[in-house]
């Protein structure tokens, strides 16, 4: 990742728009009033909604990161919630475009100037590492500024 977590919360928020619904699958609510999404390809990565149909539309966003240890702020996320709340926009939140991407590769990383990047490996095929000459295959999130141009993620 290239964003160190704060303690502060409320610097992770963004405004934008989920990537498309056939990425994910329903998974069941288990607090009435909430709909939960969880990724096809990888368990570590969820949307938690107050609307049943959260797609094509904006969100004030705010990404949960749980590392398994509240002092472990710069170990890798063991799994990532995408909160979403509605508009209109909250202090300290800013414009972004998600972009979700699978990529093959030993591991990922970017130069990108992005607010934030997460990636996990794909838990839904044979793609884990065996040994170290295979690639695997890694579902990855970007949060683009809105006014910056995307461009490719390199992959090792």
């Amino acid at each position: 990742m290239n964003l160190i977590d704060r303690q502060d919360r409320s610097f992770l928020k963004f405004i934008g728009q989920l990537p498309p619904e056939d990425n994910y699958i329903p998974i069941q609510n288990p607090q009435r009033g909430a709909w939960y999404w969880m990724d096809k390809n990888t368990p570590n990565l969820e949307i938690i909604s107050p609307d049943p149909h959260p797609w094509n539309q904006e969100w004030v966003i705010l990404p949960v990161i749980d590392r398994g240890s509240k002092n472990l702020v710069q170990a890798n996320p063991l799994s990532v919630s995408l909160e979403l709340f509605p508009l209109p926009p909250l202090d300290k939140t800013t414009s972004v475009k998600i972009t979700r991407q699978i990529e093959y590769g030993k591991f990922v990383h970017t130069r990108e100037n992005l607010y934030y990047f997460v990636t996990f490996i794909c838990q839904r095929d044979d793609s884990l590492i065996e040994d170290e000459t295979q690639l695997s295959k890694w579902v990855t999130y970007l949060f683009y500024p809105k006014d910056k141009q995307q461009s490719k993620l390199l992959v090792w």
